[in-house]
């Protein structure tokens, strides 16, 4: 197995803000839809919302994270949280300082 370097805290926050966004995002438009259903609140949060979902892939793709870190983002919704939290973790295992 090779070993994977650690990631940059500048890099797992990027991860983290994409992460939130994400999720953030489609939070509002379940509940958009679950409520009013107000196509502007449709069309603006689901361009965003499909955005944050590929910017969350990419950066956990761009950093040195593990195989299986970088496979988390592929979960809708919850991935990129899931995989900044193991990146966060291991960090700090690692011997690192946390992010």
């Amino acid at each position: 197995m090779t070993a994977v370097a650690t990631p940059t805290t500048s890099g797992l926050r990027w991860l983290g803000v994409a992460s939130v966004v994400e999720t953030a995002s489609l939070v509002v438009l379940v509940v958009n839809l679950a409520t009013v259903h107000h196509p502007l609140v449709t069309s603006t949060m689901g361009p965003v919302h499909g955005f944050a979902y590929l910017a969350t892939i990419a950066v956990a793709f761009l950093l040195p994270l593990t195989t299986g870190t970088r496979l988390l983002t592929l979960v809708p919704a919850v991935g990129g949280l899931l995989a900044l939290h193991r990146a966060r973790t291991r960090t700090a295992g690692a011997g690192g300082t946390p992010a």
